[in-house]
Order: C-alpha cells, then structure tokens, then sequence
C-alpha cells in the first residue's frame, strides 16, 4: 500500500509540474503578444524633433522638452506659457531692480540699456554689476573688470530670455546681434536654414563662437514614467575617453558581487548614419530585485568642429518617477525596449540644411530682422532701424536711415533734448554711446528718400598767409592726388570736387577752390517730441576726399569757395 501511494504522488507531482510548465508557457506567450502589441502600437507613428544641429525620430505619443541652451557663451531659455503683459511686467521689473541696486564701487549698477526693434520681436538688453576680477595675461596675474549682461526678447507667443556673467563691456552689443539671429519656430517645425535648434526657436547661422553651443531634449511616456529618452549635444569639448573605455574601468574597479548585477546586452563601436560611435546596453538587476535597463550611445566629439560635437543619446527604465526613491521594475519588457532602442538611435542624424548647400554657389538673401554693427559691412540695400535712441533721444538722420549694401555702418550721433540755454543759443547737444550702435534691417528699397536742398555751411577764405589764396578760377591750385582726404578746419589743397566723408551729410560732392577753409558738414536734425526748440540744421566736423580736380573755370558752377548747392551730390558722388 505505501508502494502504490508513493507511486501515485509521484504520478500527481508530475502532473502538477506538466500544469505548471503549461501554465507559464501560456502566461510567457500571451505576455509575448501583449509585448508586442504595446511595441506596435508605441511605434506606429513616430515624429522628428530638431535638437541643436540634429534630428531624432521618437514615438509621436511621447512629449518632450528641451531644456535651457548655451550659445555663443550665453545661457539662452525659451517659455511660451508667458503672455505679452506678463513679459513686459518682468522685464519692467527687471530693469527697475537694476536700475536702483549699486554695483561693488558704490556707483549705479546699470550700465547701458539697447532698445531691440526685430521685424517681429521687441525687447531689451542690459549691461550691468560691474565688477573686479583678475586674470592670466602673458604668465601674469592682472586685473580687470567684467560685467553682467542679459537679453529680453519677445516674439508672438514666445520669450527668449539670455544671460551671462563676467563678460566684457562690449558683450551687449554682442548679445543684440546674437538675438537678433534668432527666429521663432512653429510647433514641431523642422526648419529648412542652418542654425542651431533651441526650444521652440532657432539661432541662425552664422554668429560667433558656435563651438560653445550645447542643449539637451528630455522624454517620457505618461503611461510609463520610468522610462525616460535623452538626448544631448555639446560642442566644443575635449578628448576623453569613449564609452566603452569609461564602462571597462569602472567594471574594474567594483567588487565581484556588484558585476553580477550587470548584463552587458550588446558593447560594440557603432555607426549612425556616417556618426562614429559607440554602444553600451545594460541589463540591471537591483538590490531589491527589480530589473531596470540603461541603453547608451555615445558620439565622441571634436573640439573644433560644431558639427561633431559630443553627441549622446540614453534610454532608461526602471527609474523611480519620485526623486530619491528605490528602483522600480521596468514597465516595459526587454524586447519591447531593443526594438524602441533601435528605431529611436537608427533615426539620429545631421538636419540637412538648404541654406548651407547654395552658400557656396550663391550669397543667400539677407532676411528682414538680419542685425548689424556699427563698423561692419552693410549686407544689404534697405532702411535700417537704429537701436539707440528713444525716451526723448532723438537720431541724426532719424532711427530709421537708409543704408547701401557695401557702405560701412555708422555709428549712430544721438541728440538729446536741449536745455534752455542751448535753445536760446540755437544749439543742439548731440554724443555717441561707448557701444556699437545696433542696426536691424526694417525695410528694403532700390532707393533713399532725398531731403530738399538746404543751406550749406560755406567755405571760408583762407586765413593764413602761408597756404595757396582762395581763386576766384578753379585754375590756382597745388598738386594732390585723386583720393587725397582733407579735414574739416584745414586749407583746401586742390581746386576741384570734394565728397563729404559722412554718408548722412547733406553736402554730397561740392566744388572748393585751393587754399579756402573746408567747412562742417551740414546734417538735418530729426524733430521728436516736443522738440520745437531744435534747429532744423546742425553741423558737426567731417572729412572730405578729393574725387576730381578742376580742369577748367567752366566746371565750378559758380566756383565761390563757399558754395551752398549741394553740387554734384547725385552725379559726383558715384
């Protein structure tokens, strides 16, 4: 009897054993098409988002965001949850906070303060906390000092807001440049120029120091919060060791229980659409017996080169969606995680850029919005809005001035409201600011608005008895070279045409005999306000170049030293 029964529990041992087997095939298969179900329906649809200079395909149901970006040598943030009364609100306040603080001197902190005028955007950039510092220069210790400088910027439905400390002086007018390349982007726009992508906008191409950008793109799903995407780009770096170098070190350095813990599930160099790389995908089973995954793909930068930059994208799951807390079991499967791995890292890729292509076989056109300095080339033919003035500063030549493509740009003359005793004089106070003047292109046209002919300041005769007599001929005169430059003040020293220097002088090209006295160039001033007490003409020290010698008496057009015609300001001036 105790024969037969133990043959029978043996029999229901292997029964039991046969059902639990069949039991958990049928769970395995049956999670094996939940998994794959959930990896077909995660990946059904896929949408492409710009990050930096590149591209990635994540799963269309995933949000993203991409975090502050650093361009340039500024940290540069976007919000479009801000509305216009609320920017303004802050940027009030702001520029109310740094107008009032001190600086470490005891002086005012607030240094300047540039107006932006974009075709689509408005704002403010301030330089302010001046502050000492020391530096290295040639094997030395020096001193120096450096400023605090921020940006403000509003677009429709878009903020940009950018900063930085222990910058120089000039670095406000380098800022207003940097935000005047910047363009708002559509809701998952894919933008056809070159730049450099941010949230929700993008810095064109070209501006200073793009080996100093960077910025990261972070996302989830809200069914899975353990898993999480990342997606870095950082130029500008340093060689260091690669990936799979990093991971055998540490691997060496930690006890023999704690390898146990990792699964090495592929560790192989790996190329993405012609990116060297390389691959890293980890199998983490944790001490209270969760398992969690880190996938990892790593693009070793190069430090002078923006379009090889320190490039990492990373795929994790099991992470506790509560800041410190334990590991969590992965809520996706293995499979389902390789396949989302391979469809995401497959995807990466260098946006393509249309405007980089025709760069070299054509100039592309200069956008409105495009901004330039003073002192730099104008790029293009059109009516540029100045950047100065405002709050009763008036412009010479008014804040939007007509400017040709080639000519250089001029550093804005501002005109401050005059006092009294300057009225009563019939003076006009007038300086230039210590930062270049700011220029944005507002308009274009084939040509400029002419003023009316206004009176000229005249001539003088010759008052020492050294230099050439005024003639009444264009005949008297010395020897000098086309081209020769004589300054406001000095004798004349060749009868012919003379070409005012100052492109906004209302002079143009004017006839002067030798030895006569070159006058001030004559400018119009621009009435704002209630400035009735400005004169309508000021006039203000220039140069003027020699641009063709008298041949006869019949040229001068009434050859008087102090001709007050404007001349031959359209067809001498060519």
């Amino acid at each position: 009897m105790m024969r037969l029964g133990s043959r029978r529990m043996k029999v229901v041992g292997a029964l039991v054993a046969l059902g639990l087997t069949l039991v958990s095939f049928l769970a395995n298969s049956v999670q094996t098409v939940q998994d794959q179900r959930k990896a077909a329906n995660m990946m059904s649809k896929m949408k492409t988002v710009c990050v930096g200079r590149f591209l990635i395909d994540i799963p269309a149901h995933a949000p993203f965001n991409i975090g502050r970006g650093f361009v340039s040598g500024y940290d540069i943030s976007t919000s479009v949850h801000e509305t216009d009364e609320e920017f303004s609100a802050r940027l009030r306040q702001f520029e109310a906070e740094v107008s009032t603080a001190r600086n470490e001197n005891g002086r005012p902190s607030l240094e300047s303060s540039k107006v932006l005028s974009l075709e689509a955007g408005r704002g403010k950039v301030f330089v302010f906390n001046r502050r000492r510092a020391r530096t290295v220069k040639d094997d030395r210790i020096v001193s120096i000092e450096d400023v605090s400088v921020r940006g403000m910027l509003r677009f429709p439905g878009l903020s940009i807001t950018a900063s930085a400390e222990g910058m120089d002086f000039a670095s406000g007018a380098e800022l207003a440049r940097l935000l005047g390349r910047i363009r708002p982007l559509a809701t998952e726009e894919i933008p056809a120029e070159s730049g450099f992508c941010l949230d929700h906008a993008i810095v064109r191409d070209p501006y200073p120091d793009p080996e100093g950008e960077s910025v990261v793109m972070f996302a989830g799903f809200p069914d899975h919060p353990d898993v999480n995407i990342v997606l870095s780009t950082m130029a500008g770096t340093a060689p260091a060791p690669g990936l799979l170098a990093r991971n055998a070190a540490a691997a060496e350095r930690e006890p023999l229980f704690m390898r146990l813990a990792f699964t090495n599930l592929r560790e192989r160099p790996r190329t993405i659409n012609g990116l060297p790389g390389e691959e890293l995908l980890l199998r983490i089973r944790e001490t209270n017996f969760t398992t969690g995954y880190d996938f990892q793909w790593e693009m070793a930068g190069k430090e002078d080169d923006f379009l090889a930059p320190l490039l990492t994208l990373e795929l994790g799951a099991g992470t506790n969606p509560v800041s410190g807390g334990k590991p969590v079991q992965s809520s996706l499967s293995e499979e389902v995680l390789l396949e989302l791995w391979e469809r995401m890292s497959s995807s990466i890729r260098i946006r393509p850029s249309a405007s980089a292509k025709l760069a070299q076989s054509a100039p592309s056109p200069v956008a409105l919005g495009t901004s330039t300095l003073a002192g730099e080339i104008c790029p293009e033919t059109g009516w540029w809005q100045c950047g100065d003035g405002g709050d009763g500063v008036g412009v010479l030549g008014g804040e939007r001035q007509f400017l040709k493509k080639g000519q250089r740009m001029p550093q804005a003359l501002l005109l401050p409201p005059a006092t009294l005793w300057q009225r009563l004089r019939g003076m006009q106070p007038s300086y230039e600011t210590r930062n270049p003047t700011l220029w944005t292109l507002a308009d274009k046209r084939s040509s400029a608005r002419i003023p009316p002919p206004a009176g000229l300041a005249n001539a003088l005769p010759g008052m020492d008895g050294g230099v050439v007599p005024a003639a009444a001929t264009p005949g008297a005169s010395i020897e000098a070279p086309i081209g020769s430059v004589a300054k406001t003040g000095a004798a004349c020293p060749a009868s012919g045409w003379w070409r005012c220097q100052d492109s906004h002088a209302l002079d143009g090209t004017r006839w002067f005999a030798a030895g006569s006295v070159l006058p001030a160039a004559t400018f119009r001033a621009q009435v704002h306000g209630r400035g009735a007490g400005h004169p309508e003409l000021i006039h203000r020290r220039s140069a003027w170049q020699l641009v063709r010698l008298a041949e006869s008496g019949s040229e001068a057009h009434g050859s008087s030293a102090g001709s007050g015609s404007p001349g031959l300001r359209a067809s001498g001036s060519s």
